[in-house]
């Protein structure tokens, strides 16, 4: 690309200051590019995030005059925002990172930053998934992000991993008949018939779990965030569709899932179960009924997002890596707003 120039190829954006034909060319670049297949990038994602954060700021880049690039962005929380550090747009509701561009583009921060004239300075995020590397971006701190594909045919994964994992098959299965005999008959619903009612027992599922983990201050004690995902739950589109799985026994909710689906990827992002059935391990229960009804759905992909752990790798089958990291502006105004940060952290400011 050629260099970067605030107003002639670089545009710093509020999401309704986008023209038909940015937020048309935004649209068709997550479309085709299929390694930016996530609904955290979608414009349908940022647009529900900015209706709520009126700081969320889009970075459109132009090549030849066509719109080849969107980074989506808000200012970070706390005094640091007037050094003009910013990070993804929504914060920690967001499990990927990175640019919506035209295959071949290839940026540099620093330099991409220095064209903001002042206006950002700083970039702090996690999530920056490693497919953004062949834009040059790139980040210092790496993690594991684990994945389920189905495979084809798709309607067989559950056959398939018996031949690889018998033991998770058979003990998955022995939980789930011990629990339709116990408890009663099992019924699932890959799109719950009642959703405001059972997205609001996840919610306060969720936050009873993060008061007994000690994790008061997660995202579902705020109310904006909240807010996105009652908004999310009702946006019904491609790129970006909220999906609430249900588990029941009866009128019991033994489980409840609540994920974004972006056209054959379902991201794993909210799960939650009555811990009066935890011995049944319910979310495994939960997560086989999904993988069948997945492929009638056209879902070939589970997304586990960020986290190594047991119990994502039950069902993985595919790694990937994610970056965290802090891109600078170079000169006085990078060096400024990378003391802000450390000065924020030494006095403990979230």
């Amino acid at each position: 690309m050629n260099a970067m120039k605030l107003g002639v190829n670089l545009f710093i954006r509020k999401m309704d200051e986008l023209s038909q034909a940015e937020s048309l060319a935004w649209d068709d670049l997550h479309t085709s590019e299929t390694d930016l297949n996530q609904a955290f990038l979608s414009r349908t994602y940022i647009n529900q995030v900015a209706r709520l954060n009126p700081g969320v700021r889009i970075l459109v880049g132009y090549d030849d005059g066509v719109p080849v690039f969107f980074l989506p962005l808000q200012p970070r929380h706390g005094f640091v925002s007037r050094f003009g550090v910013f990070e993804p747009a929504g914060d920690v509701m967001t499990d990927y990172f990175g640019v919506v561009a035209k295959r071949g583009t290839q940026l540099s921060p620093p330099h991409l930053l220095a064209a903001t004239r002042g206006r950002i300075n700083a970039v702090l995020f996690t999530h920056l998934d490693q497919a953004q590397a062949r834009f040059g971006l790139n980040g210092d701190e790496h993690r594991t992000g684990l994945r389920t594909r189905l495979g084809l045919p798709a309607r067989d994964y559950w056959a398939r991993l018996r031949h690889i994992d018998k033991k998770i098959v058979t003990d998955t299965e022995r939980r789930e008949k011990k629990l339709q005999n116990e408890v009663g008959p099992l019924r699932f619903e890959w799109q719950s018939s009642i959703p405001d009612v059972d997205l609001a027992w996840l919610i306060e599922t969720k936050r009873a779990q993060y008061s007994r983990t000690g994790k008061v201050h997660a995202a579902l004690f705020q109310k904006v965030y909240v807010d996105l995902l009652t908004q999310l739950s009702r946006t019904r589109e491609a790129g970006c569709s909220g999906i609430l799985s249900v588990l029941r026994c009866g009128d019991q909710i033994v489980a409840v899932h609540f994920g974004l689906r972006c056209r054959d990827v379902l991201h794993v992002w909210f799960p939650a179960y009555d811990k009066k059935f935890a011995s049944y391990s319910p979310g495994r229960i939960l997560l086989k009924h999904m993988f069948a009804a997945a492929p009638d759905e056209g879902v070939d992909v589970f997304d586990r997002g960020e986290g190594d752990s047991q119990a994502k790798r039950d069902f993985a089958n595919e790694e990937h890596r994610y970056a965290r990291g802090l891109w600078l502006a170079p000169g006085l105004r990078g060096r400024a707003a990378s003391l802000a940060i450390s000065v924020a952290w030494r006095v403990g400011s979230p």
